[in-house]
């Protein structure tokens, strides 16, 4: 049999699994070349940039807690009874490859579109659950490509209904309601200059990833159980056995009163929070809801342990590496390097490129800083009084920023830690992929922000 041509796609990740290096060492690479950056255009000294990269480090640490527990508690939520028939139901409809994949990007982007935090543990197991129903059904399909497939999507969260900035933006007290005023999610999120590049992005994923891209050499093809045959075995919830209760304390942890008077209490705040407050979703509330949820669907305190317990392993790298994003943050930040970034991009801008070179700039300004509100506190304060200079309304500004720095997510590892941690790969498996989609959405980024319209 004659060997298969090689796809260009090919190149990307042979190249891919040969020279990019673990998601923790790509945090260390990141952290010299910061560094380095901040010795040759800013005037700190290296014990200067040592002590803003030390000033840095623990600023993270809320945030790291965050994300452990949306990991923890989004993956033991999946793995109830309930939620395992229910994602199992979802991902059986698929009957031949290019479904699989496109029900991957979907869901997926739908779950990112919802929320940014629950839509990193949803896609990785939707992909998981994916790949093990393709494999029973003899359905021939590549699990780092559908993970490529499923973590592309996440380029369009920042764009949803949980974006940091326009959410930020619409806040009565946020920190340049002075300069700019309330800008309401109307104007950015539901924006019509918003939600047509958002929907052609979209397009544009399903068709790289349905169509464009799938693999054609069955020898390279990896099922899921060939790569980690631990991986294939998501269908058993975590339960512990039934015990014989003897003691009071047995009954307390063995019988689920206790946890339901709990979750009475969850239900009552969530209430409050949401219907006598008025206020949204936010990461805080994500995970006080997917605790309330697994009290009740565990019931028992020794279920909801031993189900905690499972899950804690996927949270490691997320506990490891955000620490060094948070001192590669402290470098740009306390050294000026972000401000001397800031004004070479935008000495080249004009009224009708605005728009992409400061997405631009976000991305680049991203790649060291992967954060999306915390980032746009230090971007914020140059990028709207250079757009207004300019006569960009301001809420064109924030949409700007929100593509550009979801763009370089596709090549950068910070967020895709507990996806990551979740489907059992490392960012060089998948990356090849989502790099091409970064280069294609890169173009039409920048060609809609360009030519689309921004009415007011």
């Amino acid at each position: 049999m004659a060997k298969e041509k090689k796809q260009f796609t090919d190149y990307f990740t042979d190249f891919a699994q040969k020279w990019v290096p673990d998601s923790y060492v790509i945090a260390l690479v990141l952290t010299i070349v910061a560094f380095i950056l901040a010795l040759l255009f800013t005037s700190s000294g290296p014990l200067d940039t040592v002590i803003a990269w030390g000033n840095g480090f623990w600023t993270l640490l809320a945030f790291s807690m965050q994300m452990s527990l949306i990991v923890i508690t989004g993956y033991a939520l999946a793995t109830t009874p309930v939620c395992t028939r229910l994602i199992s139901s979802v991902c059986s409809k698929p009957n031949s490859p290019t479904a699989v994949y496109i029900y991957v990007v979907l869901l997926s982007a739908i779950g990112f579109y919802l929320n940014w935090g629950f839509g990193l543990v949803f896609a990785a197991l939707i992909c998981k659950n994916l790949a093990v129903q393709a494999e029973q059904k003899h359905i021939l399909i590549d699990y780092r490509y559908l993970c490529g497939a499923a973590w592309t999507p996440f380029f369009i969260w920042h764009m949803g209904l949980s974006g940091s900035a326009p959410l930020l933006v619409a806040t009565a007290d946020h920190f340049m309601v002075k300069e700019i005023g309330v800008i309401p999610i109307s104007m950015t999120i539901f924006h019509p200059y918003n939600l047509i590049l958002t929907i052609l992005s979209v397009i544009a994923i399903l068709v790289l990833f349905g169509f464009v891209l799938q693999p054609k050499d069955k020898t390279k093809m990896i099922s899921i159980s060939q790569w980690n045959p631990e991986l294939a075995n998501i269908t058993t919830p975590v339960m512990p056995k039934k015990k014989d209760i003897k003691t009071p304390s047995e009954w307390v942890t063995y019988t689920p009163w206790c946890s339901y008077i709990i979750g009475c209490m969850f239900l009552v705040y969530l209430g409050y929070h949401f219907f006598v407050l008025g206020k949204s979703l936010d990461i805080n509330v994500l995970n006080f809801l997917f605790l309330t949820l697994i009290i009740w669907l565990y019931g028992s305190p020794a279920a909801l342990l031993q189900a905690v317990k499972a899950s804690t392993p996927a949270a490691w790298g997320v506990i490891l590496q955000f620490p060094f994003y948070a001192g590669i943050y402290g470098i740009m930040k306390y050294t000026g390097l972000v401000d001397t970034i800031a004004s070479w991009v935008i000495a080249f801008s004009n009224e009708t490129t605005f728009p992409a070179i400061a997405a631009i700039l976000t991305g680049i300004i991203s790649y060291f800083i992967p954060s999306g509100g915390s980032k746009w506190v230090i971007e914020a304060p140059f990028l709207i009084p250079a757009g207004q200079a300019l006569g960009i309304p301001d809420a064109q500004t924030v949409i700007a920023y929100m593509f550009g720095g979801d763009l370089t997510a596709l090549v950068q590892p910070f967020f895709a830690v507990p996806f990551m941690a979740v489907c059992g790969l490392e960012f060089k498996d998948f990356v090849g992929y989502s790099f091409v989609a970064f280069i294609v959405l890169g173009i039409i980024m920048v060609v809609g922000l360009t030519v689309i319209p921004f009415a007011i």
